[in-house]
């Protein structure tokens, strides 16, 4: 089951329908190839559900990720691990990180304890990356031209890890529902963070991290690290080999017209503030099951 389909209706996004909307007549195949395109390039199992958000506007979305692509190389790698580590810095600074192992092992199978690690191995590892992304598309559909370095790097891997296939999102069970609905409305979000859907389909686990996780989230403490990670993107994206400017002028020729830009705009900016949140609500989550190894993946 891929992940798009997966997703419990009442999480998706659906921009107001202010404009009319001609785009949405480009074919649907080409929307699925983008979409495995960007599970490919980002080594995830899944889409975030802001880059879902953006895919209602068929024109915009393969202009955008077009034009993004090429910088997902080594600078882009580098600049996500940054952020990984940061955010780890500032939890294990700043805020108690429970090791919840040995109390799930009496509540849960080893291979479950051994899947909710890969959970949260999986979302520190894509979620840094989501932010960038985002933020990229986001500066994108402002019209806002990031100039690259100009310099040029080899090609990096691609391909989802074979540990991350199981997971898809799938519909939650009705213990889990409630702490996903109020960490959407928490996170001022249409969806619930990346890190706690994967944890969803385990409602005793998804329950302790929400325990640990909630005090924390409005404290000084958790608003100056996500400052300080947003502040790193918008800096990191400097760092980037190839610029990221869209084609307006060809983008209204395909029925992308100015009402539908500022649509797109208002569901990006939501997602843009929250994602440095969601990358320390991540790597809360990946200390909570150990911190388990992240290897060359990143």
């Amino acid at each position: 089951m891929t992940a798009e389909r997966a997703f419990d209706p009442r999480w998706n996004l659906e921009p107001q329908r202010k404009a009319s909307r001609p785009e949405r007549a480009d074919p649907s195949a080409l929307l699925g190839a983008v979409r495995e395109d960007i599970r490919q390039t980002l080594r995830t199992g899944w889409i975030d559900p802001a880059l879902e958000a953006a895919a209602s506007y068929p024109a915009f979305f393969t202009a955008a990720w077009s034009a993004i692509r090429p910088n997902i190389g080594k600078s882009f790698l580098i600049l996500a691990r940054a952020l990984r580590t940061e955010a780890v810095d500032m939890v294990r600074a700043t805020m108690p990180a429970p090791d919840l192992r040995p109390t799930l092992r009496g509540q849960l199978s080893d291979e479950e304890v051994r899947r909710l690690e890969d959970s949260a191995r999986a979302a520190h590892l894509a979620t840094a990356k989501a932010q960038v992304v985002v933020h990229e598309m986001y500066r994108a559909v402002r019209r806002e031209r990031i100039p690259g370095t100009g310099r040029e790097e080899p090609p990096i891997r691609r391909g989802v890890p074979e540990w991350q296939r199981w997971m898809s999102f799938q519909p939650s069970p009705e213990p889990s529902r409630a702490i996903l609905d109020e960490a959407a409305m928490m996170y001022q979000l249409p969806t619930p963070p990346i890190p706690l859907q994967l944890l969803a389909r385990w409602p005793v686990a998804l329950s302790d991290v929400w325990s640990h996780l909630k005090p924390v989230r409005s404290t000084r403490s958790w608003t100056d690290g996500v400052n300080r990670l947003r502040r790193m993107v918008l800096a990191g994206v400097a760092t980037l080999p190839h610029p990221v400017e869209l084609q307006w002028t060809a983008l209204r020729a395909r029925g992308f017209i100015e009402a539908n830009r500022v649509e797109v705009a208002d569901v990006l900016s939501a997602f843009d503030t929250s994602m440095a949140s969601q990358t320390l609500t991540a790597a809360l989550t990946w200390l909570a099951f150990g911190a388990p190894e992240i290897g060359v993946e990143g």
